[in-house]
């Protein structure tokens, strides 16, 4: 698997637990990357890491695209991988042209898991086109938006994101435990997982923390046990400090910082929020927050709507729309038995089409599709 950076996000995590699931069919997985903040934690699952430093998408230029190609041909030499998965077009790209260089021509496939959003950009949507391989979109959104640019129908699988449900479950007891460390007995708590950090032109987080915390505003006067626990990181988080502070909501908002146990995050939640604003296609953490049976509310974006189970797991929103998103969630902290039903909903959902088991099985086909025999390296 060829990407630009191991980070802790979403994208980040998915490599693993994929890898995880297609070791257990006896596919074995090796990674190239140019580092981030997630490669130690792959290497403690005992993946193999090769750190390619120009693969970085920090400072590109000819020269580094050069170098990383040599790099990435030295790696096929050494591990004879059968096909290279990307999880990137620069990085298929230069996984391709580094195969071809090697004399092996390997066959390619692509998780597409965001595009360019930026009207004044979309010229970069045209390396869709001349990609190798097939193309793995993350909805039927994706695959959309790749048909709107060119790619022709046969170059593009629909596979989804996964979760393991092993890991997330609602059999968890550990929520007590998470409500004790940030006081949060007895507190509707409604949560959120995700970076935060700005989009291009944007000033406020992608993933809408700060209209969660004006929703809560909205709410405290009426609810004053609700509090709105943040996980997650990034250069927006004091701008969201000062918000809060702002809004007179400073006791009402946790800001829990990067964490690599989700699970036990989610198991303190009641209800769990994604007011995306830009940027989203198909997002780890609302499948995982399925999973751990959390109704949830989030923004009417790319692919979140193919995420509600018919509207019975999950509510959408205008992006940006704060008055919506409020009545949402007043709904939810409302009734209890709302938030039951409708978290045991969206549990079902994911056993029915976003486990990992699912969607290695249509990874394997997608590998099948690009040409590939399975048993080797990857």
């Amino acid at each position: 698997m060829v990407r630009s950076l191991l980070s802790d996000n979403g994208p980040g995590t998915q490599s693993l637990t994929l890898a995880k699931d297609l070791r257990k069919r006896d596919v074995n997985v090796m990674f190239a990357a140019g580092g981030g903040a997630y490669v130690e934690n792959i290497r403690q699952h005992d993946f193999l890491v090769e750190e390619i430093p120009e693969l970085s998408p920090h400072g590109r230029s000819p020269f580094r695209t050069m170098r990383c190609i040599q790099r990435l041909r030295q790696v096929i030499v050494a591990y004879r991988p059968q096909i290279i998965h990307g999880h990137n077009a620069a990085s298929t790209i230069c996984g391709w042209l580094a195969s071809v260089s090697a004399g092996t021509r390997l066959p390619c496939v692509t998780s597409v898991r965001g595009v360019e959003e930026r009207p004044t950009h979309q010229w970069r949507n045209l390396v869709w086109r001349r990609t190798p391989g097939i193309l793995l979109g993350v909805c039927e959104k994706t695959k959309e938006r790749l048909l709107s640019y060119g790619v022709p129908e046969n170059k593009i699988r629909v596979t989804y994101n996964g979760v393991d449900i092993e890991r997330f479950t609602p059999l968890l007891k550990d929520g007590a435990e998470v409500r004790r460390e940030f006081g949060l007995r007895g507190k509707i708590v409604v949560g959120c997982v995700g970076a935060m950090v700005a989009g291009p032109g944007i000033e406020g987080p992608t993933k809408g923390q700060d209209n969660l915390i004006r929703a809560i505003a909205n709410l405290k006067d009426d609810h004053p046990n609700i509090m709105a626990l943040l996980v997650g990181d990034g250069p927006r988080r004091g701008m969201l400090e000062q918000l809060a502070c702002h809004l007179g909501v400073t006791d009402k908002v946790i800001f829990a910082g990067r964490r690599f146990d989700v699970e036990r995050m989610l198991s303190a939640m009641d209800i769990y929020c994604l007011a995306s604003t830009f940027g989203e296609f198909f997002p780890n953490s609302i499948i995982e927050a399925m999973a751990m049976e959390l109704p949830w509310v989030g923004s009417d974006i790319a692919g979140l709507g193919e995420l509600t189970a018919q509207g019975e797991a999950g509510w959408l929103s205008p992006p940006g729309d704060v008055e919506a998103l409020t009545l949402n969630l007043r709904k939810l902290v409302q009734e209890k038995e709302l938030r039951t039903r409708r978290g045991r909903r969206g549990r079902l959902e994911v056993e029915e089409r976003f486990t990992t088991g699912h969607v290695v099985k249509r990874l394997l086909a997608a590998y099948d599709a690009a040409g590939a025999a399975m048993g080797s390296w990857l």
